[in-house]
């Protein structure tokens, strides 16, 4: 499962370096896939800070909880896609 970095809106302004590994951590816009309770949810155009050595993620706290509220349905999707689901087990059958 995805691991997010919390921070809050104050810690965001003070990173300039990443935790593990000394990294530049700079603004970026992404698209994630985002899962709450067994649902899965793609927001698109979602501010983070990643690490430009090893991609690390550091979300505001804030962030996380409208993603929450996505994902839960609070908020209007756009549009829905198909998604194909592979098991695994049947290419080693």
């Amino acid at each position: 499962m995805l691991q997010y970095r919390i921070l809050t809106l104050m810690d965001r302004k003070k990173i300039e370096r990443c935790e593990y590994c000394e990294g530049h951590v700079f603004s970026k816009v992404v698209r994630i896939d985002h899962r709450w309770k067994g649902h899965l949810v793609v927001i698109e155009h979602v501010p983070v800070g990643v690490c430009n050595r090893c991609g690390e993620r550091y979300y505001d706290a804030e962030v996380l909880h409208a993603l929450d509220r996505m994902a839960q349905g609070h908020v209007a999707t756009k549009k829905t896609i198909k998604v194909p689901i592979a098991d695994y087990k049947l290419i080693l059958a």
